[in-house]
């Protein structure tokens, strides 16, 4: 009889638990189970880099791989510029498109930005132009190692 109450004891336990793990395992997203990837931050970010009397600003809305937002870059003794950003975020690459005005001309610039932990680091590499547009012609050949752009409360970056 003792026998029986152990086994029974022992297979409600092991039910209980997997239950448990299975509950688990369905709040996770089903294509990051395989891969083990954390799936991307959603929503709104901004990051903030300030050089001296210059600051630079990002405000991206990120959602799944897709990102749109709003870049100010204030120079203090040059021409500023603001404009929007569209792209992507494959892995902890982020690659946008920086629509914007400067000295009243528009312009477009391919801009690269790394993800380490919470913040942005630039990456750095020769471009090409093509009429308007400004872009890098090798991604692999980009380096980051530019300006870290820090994460912060979207209040302090500057509006458009």
């Amino acid at each position: 009889m003792k026998t029986v109450s152990f086994i029974l004891i022992a297979a409600l336990l092991f039910a209980c638990n997997n239950s448990s793990q299975q509950s688990k395992e369905s709040t996770t997203d089903p294509a990051n189970a395989v891969t083990g990837k954390i799936a991307p931050a959603i929503g709104e970010q901004c990051y903030l880099f300030v050089a001296a009397k210059d600051t630079y600003a990002l405000k991206l809305n990120i959602v799944d791989t897709s990102v749109k937002g709003t870049a100010v870059f204030k120079n203090h003794e040059k021409d500023s510029s603001h404009g929007t950003v569209e792209g992507h975020l494959s892995g902890d690459i982020l690659r946008l498109w920086y629509s914007f005005q400067s000295e009243g001309m528009n312009s477009v610039r391919e801009l690269y930005f790394k993800k380490e932990g919470h913040n942005l680091v630039t990456g750095i590499s020769s471009e090409a132009t093509r009429a308007d547009t400004a872009y890098v012609p090798d991604a692999k050949a980009v380096s980051y190692t530019g300006p870290v752009y820090i994460k912060g409360d979207c209040a302090g970056v500057p509006e458009l």
